[in-house]
């Protein structure tokens, strides 16, 4: 009994850190969309893992200081998944200058069914019929919020746009499942250092051949998605290691909302009627992916 308390309250503070990561992410992603900078998308994406690595290095530093070693025999994971985050970054960066951020979020959050089967797949977890119940509801809620988006009168889930959204949710779903996997068997600074150092090592050709260094003065916001970033992968990285993928995932959903919000206070991008009811049908999900509408079974003395 005492077991299972306690594994509750390491399942809630898993919870409260994704929900925290995903405004953290939300507001991470307006940040360039407000800059008024015209960046090309790999110099964003640059400055982001490389004000995330430089936000890390006092940290790592010290924790090196105290005996802890740097190195990792991960390498090919943190590669695919410094590559998959790159994708993922570049991904909704463009999709969010094309159709409103909260649409953009929106259609790349349907990946909680790709990540449900690589779960069960590679992971070895078990992935019982609610889990699946909630990854369709709230993907009916996703598709109710960006129904209402359009780019020049067409669909937005027919539009460039929406593909590009739809990508990012396949490299979320490739990023979620290798955070879990090396979560477990590595210590945090270290993943988050192999993780922006080799994403930045592999974006420095292109930024330094093709990039813009004009307008330096106007670059700040997009300086902050690094920092940013940075507590948001802690916190991910965090709850990763204390729950398991299938309870977390439909929590992620959350970033729809905090997208929605922040769309509407710093953009004025509208929230319609569709934005409303597919919230609340997302959260909906949430809270059945989270078991909080099964019913408890009476403990045998």
């Amino acid at each position: 009994m005492f077991g299972h308390t306690e594994q509750s309250k390491t399942n809630i503070r898993a919870m409260l850190a994704v929900l925290f990561a995903a405004f953290l992410f939300s507001a991470m992603f307006t940040l360039p969309k407000g800059s008024g900078t015209d960046l090309p998308w790999f110099q964003i994406v640059f400055i982001r893992y490389t004000g995330g690595l430089i936000f890390l290095l006092p940290t790592v530093w010290r924790w090196h200081c105290k005996g802890n070693s740097l190195k990792s025999s991960l390498g090919l994971l943190h590669i695919g998944r410094s590559i998959a985050g790159i994708g993922s970054v570049a991904c909704v960066v463009i999709a969010a200058s094309l159709i409103p951020l909260a649409d953009v979020i929106t259609i790349s959050f349907s990946n909680g069914a790709i990540v449900l089967i690589l779960a069960g797949i590679i992971l070895g977890e078990r992935v019982l019929p609610r889990h699946w119940a909630s990854i369709i509801i709230t993907i009916f809620g996703a598709s109710l919020v960006a129904s209402n988006s359009s780019n020049g009168g067409q669909s937005a889930f027919f539009s460039p746009a929406a593909l590009i959204a739809l990508l990012a949710a396949c490299c979320m779903a490739v990023e979620i499942i290798v955070i879990k996997f090396v979560s477990e068997r590595e210590a945090i600074p270290v993943t988050l250092l192999y993780v922006n150092g080799l994403a930045s090592l592999l974006l420095l050709i292109p930024t330094l051949i093709w990039g813009q260094w004009h307008g330096l003065e106007n670059w700040w916001p997009v300086l902050l998605m690094g920092p940013i970033a940075i507590l948001g992968q802690t916190l991910n990285l965090f709850a990763f290691r204390k729950a398991n993928v299938v309870l977390l995932t439909p929590l992620t959903y959350s970033s729809i909302l905090f997208s929605a919000l922040l769309g509407f206070f710093l953009f004025g991008e509208s929230l319609s009627w569709s934005t409303g009811t597919g919230a609340a049908i997302i959260i909906t999900g949430c809270l059945i992916g989270m078991g909080i509408y099964r019913k408890k079974v009476p403990q045998s003395s």
